[in-house]
């Protein structure tokens, strides 16, 4: 990827003069510039369903992302990072934050192991830290390569396997044409490791990781194409569920795959609110393990006609059928001099109260403070509103250095800490 610019966009903030930036660095009009970011802007908005731009710009050039963080092929020679809003785009760590979390949305579970982040910390782009990361998945577990049984025919004239009789008479010119059983590494899961490899090869800069990426294809060919649809690898080797899931993530593209004119490229995108409320229910099922965890519960709050209408919170901790409290991701605060609840929260807030019957809410955002400020896992509350007995809490959660050693474990202990004080304890 040598000669290939990247742009760093922060989340919700202006990046002035962008346009004619890259414009200068690929030389060619401003104009076409935009119709990149527009083909751009499509390709998002069908994958990941949304209705406007990811990428706004402004009449004096200046670019803005809203909702979407990662790395992302603009065209063949510049790429976008976003980095989300709640990391720091200063900090030698938000990669790896970044990944992290995109993992864990997109798999459920975590594949990052704490070495990763030694080898990866010097190497500045996404593309890279995914290769060093999917390398030490693989070599924790290439002693335990993925091989299966398989049917060949082949023809020769030493016998062994199961002989077509009828060409005991009759040869083919290489021989007699036989059957039989092989131990093969030729198998859909391997076909998508090696496709996952071949993705990431020409998109790394560093030359000691692609020598190892191409050194783990040589090893896995000859390989049949990536299957159209990923099976589910088989219990035997669930040894390689992580390397697997990963690598699947790699050939999907994390929900992006950029293909036109002269480039072709994978993007790892994810859409920042929804990624946050992924993480905010984990980490509340984590810090609750005797709880039963609901996402997206439907509490009914009354009826239109004979038709139920039900509100339904992010997040309820239940014991029984009942919720002491309910828990709801939020993404966006109100920007004044302070942040607030807006008042469209609250009269959310109070629909999912009143359907649970439950007496207070807490609405959890993503703080853009230092973690100089506030540190990995505490959470501040930033406002508060009372109606009647119902009380709805506002919290800043600080998730800046999750991937760093112990990282998730602290922002799940300052989930615990938070949280053990509204149950209802004998």
């Amino acid at each position: 990827m040598s000669g290939i610019g990247r742009i760093v966009l922060q989340e919700l903030r202006d990046r002035p003069n962008t346009t004619a930036e890259i414009a200068e660095l690929c030389s060619i009009s401003r104009e076409d510039v935009l119709l990149h970011l527009r083909n751009l802007n499509n390709h998002v908005k069908r994958l990941l369903g949304y209705e406007q731009d990811a990428i706004t710009v402004s009449s004096t050039g200046a670019w803005r992302a809203d909702g979407i963080a990662g790395l992302l092929r603009l065209n063949s020679q510049v790429e976008l990072e976003v980095v989300p809003k709640f990391l720091d785009e200063s900090s030698t760590t938000w990669r790896l934050d970044f990944f992290l979390l995109a993992v864990l949305v997109k798999t459920g579970h975590l594949l990052m192991h704490d070495d990763i982040t030694a080898g990866a910390q010097d190497r500045g782009d996404l593309a890279t830290l995914i290769a060093r990361s999917f390398l030490t998945l693989y070599a924790d577990n290439q002693r335990r390569p993925i091989r299966g049984y398989k049917r060949v025919q082949r023809a020769d004239y030493a016998l062994d396997g199961d002989i077509e009789w009828e060409t005991l008479v009759l040869p083919e010119p290489d021989g007699f044409r036989m059957s039989r059983l092989e131990l093969t590494q030729q198998n859909p899961y391997n076909a998508t490791l090696a496709a996952a490899v071949a993705v990431l090869i020409p998109e790394v800069t560093d030359g000691d990781t692609q020598a190892q990426l191409k050194a783990i294809a040589r090893a896995l060919a000859p390989q049949l194409p990536p299957p159209a649809i990923f099976p589910s690898l088989p219990q035997r080797h669930s040894a390689m569920q992580r390397v697997y899931d990963l690598a699947r993530l790699i050939v999907e593209g994390l929900g992006l795959d950029l293909k036109g004119g002269t480039f072709a490229g994978p993007g790892f995108v994810l859409s920042t609110w929804s990624a946050w409320q992924s993480l905010c229910e984990e980490l509340v099922r984590r810090a609750l393990p005797d709880h039963k965890v609901i996402g997206q519960k439907r509490w009914l709050l009354g009826y239109r006609g004979t038709e139920p209408v039900y509100a339904t919170p992010d997040i309820s901790p239940l014991v029984g059928s009942t919720a002491e409290f309910l828990l709801d991701a939020k993404y966006k605060t109100r920007l004044e001099r302070k942040p607030s609840i807006s008042s469209s929260d609250v009269y959310e807030a109070l629909a999912f109260l009143r359907a649970a019957e439950a007496s207070q809410i807490s609405l959890l955002y993503p703080s853009v403070r230092s973690v100089i400020d506030l540190p990995l896992g505490e959470w501040i509350e930033f406002d508060r509103v009372n109606v009647d007995s119902l009380a709805i809490e506002g919290f800043e959660i600080q998730v800046q250095g999750i991937s760093r050693r112990g990282g998730f474990d602290d922002i799940v202990a300052g989930a615990r800490r938070a949280l053990i004080p509204k149950l209802n304890l004998p």
